[in-house]
């Protein structure tokens, strides 16, 4: 560390960890994953009853987005209830669908793997009515 100019407190190191939390995330050796303790908060959140509540719910779920393939498909029955701003909040069957279905796929949400360069990169891109989407990835075994 002291050849590559970087510094560490020791009261704040763990070394020869297998795992560990950051950020929300898992992170070892197969890859990561989301934290345990966030995916138990996400699956025990409560239906939003106001804009607020669903504000809030939306930024968590944004912040795992990486997790569930095609998110922003996924979530978009809840974000136009956003656009209702200043008006009554009428939570939708629709929405209640999306909500379920989004706190279902993050706990079965896959291990994202590190890159190497062992393996190729893909730039994977798509469009819907509802969103612009670039993915950058590897195949890996």
């Amino acid at each position: 560390m002291k050849k590559a100019g970087l510094m560490c407190k020791p009261t704040n190191c763990e070394i020869l960890r297998d795992s560990i939390k950051y950020l929300g995330r898992l992170v070892d050796k197969h890859g990561v994953r989301p934290d345990p303790e966030a995916v138990e908060a996400f699956l025990t959140w409560k239906a939003p009853k106001t804009d607020i509540q669903l504000m809030s719910f939306l930024g968590f779920a944004n912040y795992y987005r990486e997790f569930i393939q095609g998110y922003a498909d996924k979530i978009y029955p809840m974000q136009q209830l956003m656009r209702n701003k200043g008006k009554t909040f009428t939570w939708t069957e629709e929405a209640q669908v999306s909500f379920e279905n989004n706190k279902r796929e993050l706990c079965e949400a896959p291990v994202l793997g590190m890159p190497t360069e062992k393996w190729m990169f893909v730039l994977d891109t798509d469009a819907s009515v509802v969103a612009i989407l670039g993915i950058l990835h590897q195949e890996q075994e």
